[in-house]
């Protein structure tokens, strides 16, 4: 560690009474910023590796068990490709901007996530102001009287959204379908080239991808749609509600607070404070590229994947105040348990419709 991390400068007192303001905390972390180029290609190989490896075990091996370690292999192989690729979209995988640029594009095909459309919805949108309702869309509540404002239908959609199972379908329709694959006037932001070429870029992908399964397959129509699905279906619905499932935990949680005022927000430092950091097993982090240590990565994503673990610890000691949750099922069952609606006048997560309330 630096001398500079371990004897810091005195700090600014901020609104919420951290003991560092948003710029200082980014001053002291920007030692973190030092990028490889040489490990961002290592670990894009490997994860190219694994993919191409599991749709081999899915299309070619004629054996059921190694399909399905297969499908298996392939969801991890798309997560971790497309952390990848979030870090490329931010700038921080490497020091090159149009190399981050080409490798993000790559390692988004296998999750079909338009580059150009997720970089504007993500870090423009999400990480300019998470939290704050209006601004950002991912997994934005409503408020009780926006609820009794809803149609039966959408307030279903609405309940389904907000279950247990709903990081699938709420990722799938809310933000993939709507707003990042070939999305409509009204969820578009401008008109670019860009956005097009990105989105015919992951049909092409899917096209190929789909192809390949069918031609490396055993002779058969079962064969060559149990190969479709093992290979191709399975892991981009799971992978759905993998980054559903991780984003909903990052910024909902009964003590996770969203603003409907930007001053609020500000006041507040929502930018820090609208994030969980959650406790999982070290092989677990491995696996997800460092994924959840996500306040850190908040609050300053140029801190590249493969240094935020340091990030963070040192982050958890100058503001030892952001939640830290031991993840489980049934951490994770609270939760959706307590947030379906978000009082935004009393700050604090309701129930459907009416019912009982938990302290935010």
């Amino acid at each position: 560690m630096s001398a500079a991390l371990s004897t810091p400068a005195e700090p600014t007192q901020t609104a919420v009474g951290a003991a560092y303001s948003i710029p200082r905390l980014r001053e002291v972390l920007s030692a973190y910023y030092r990028r490889s180029t040489a490990l961002a290609f290592a670990l894009l190989i490997a994860d190219i590796a694994l993919f191409v490896l599991a749709q081999w075990l899915v299309a070619a091996s004629g054996t059921l068990g190694l399909q399905l370690l297969g499908c298996v292999l392939a969801t991890v192989a798309i997560v971790r490709l497309f952390i990848i690729g979030h870090d490329a979209c931010h700038g921080s995988l490497t020091d090159h901007d149009g190399l981050n640029k080409t490798l993000g594009r790559i390692a988004f095909l296998p999750s079909l996530t338009p580059y150009s459309l997720w970089r504007v919805g993500h870090n423009v949108v999400h990480h300019g102001f998470n939290n704050l309702k209006g601004r950002d869309f991912v997994w934005e509540p409503l408020d009780p009287s926006e609820w009794e404002t809803l149609s039966p239908t959408r307030k279903l959609l609405e309940r389904v959204y907000r279950s247990a199972f709903g990081p699938l379908p709420y990722y799938l329709v809310e933000i993939w379908w709507k707003k990042l694959y070939f999305p409509g006037k009204a969820n578009t932001p401008g008109k670019r080239a860009e956005y097009n070429w990105d989105s015919l870029s992951v049909t092409a992908f899917a096209a190929l991808w789909i192809a390949a399964l069918i031609v490396f397959s055993p002779a058969g129509a079962a064969a060559t749609a149990g190969a479709v699905v093992l290979g191709f279906v399975v892991p981009f619905l799971v992978w759905n509600w993998t980054v559903g499932f991780v984003v909903y935990l990052h910024h909902t949680h009964p003590d996770v607070v969203w603003y409907a005022d930007k001053s609020s927000w500000l006041k507040a430092q929502g930018i820090l404070h609208g994030t969980v950091r959650y406790k999982i097993r070290p092989w677990w982090n491995l696996l997800l590229h460092n994924i959840m240590e996500h306040a850190a990565h908040h609050l300053d994503a140029r801190i590249p994947l493969y240094r935020l673990k340091a990030a963070q610890a040192e982050l958890a000691r100058l503001v030892p105040d952001i939640p830290v949750i031991e993840l489980s099922m049934r951490q994770y069952w609270r939760t959706v348990r307590h947030c379906k609606l978000f009082d935004f006048q009393r700050r604090v997560w309701v129930s459907f419709p009416n019912g009982a309330r938990s302290s935010a």
